[in-house]
């Protein structure tokens, strides 16, 4: 599970150059590192930056602005390209002991 800091990026699907880079993001799977959170994101929902996608919680609101590059180094640890993957269930992380 490759970590950008705030996320941690469970799956992937983008749409690529000929080259292999990624030109944006068409859905993906993160798990917020603030509050454990999965969340899935696709299409129109995911914000776009010129060379760069901004990745969100739904639950606490947590963002990130990541470049695509970085998001292809995720891509290659993971080795998931398959857009179903993005689909299969994932469990949140279990609570930290807060209280």
């Amino acid at each position: 599970m490759p970590n950008t800091g705030r996320f941690f990026v469970l799956a992937l699907d983008a749409d690529r150059d000929p080259a292999g880079a990624i030109v944006q993001i068409r859905s993906m799977a993160l798990r917020c590192e603030a509050c454990g959170e999965v969340t899935r994101t696709e299409g129109a929902h995911i914000a776009r930056l010129e060379g760069g996608t901004i990745l969100a919680c739904t639950q606490c609101g947590a963002t990130q602005a990541v470049a695509n590059a970085r998001l292809e180094e995720c891509d290659h640890a993971m080795a998931v390209t398959d857009p179903a993957v993005a689909n299969t269930a994932v469990a949140p992380r279990p609570e930290r002991g807060r209280g």
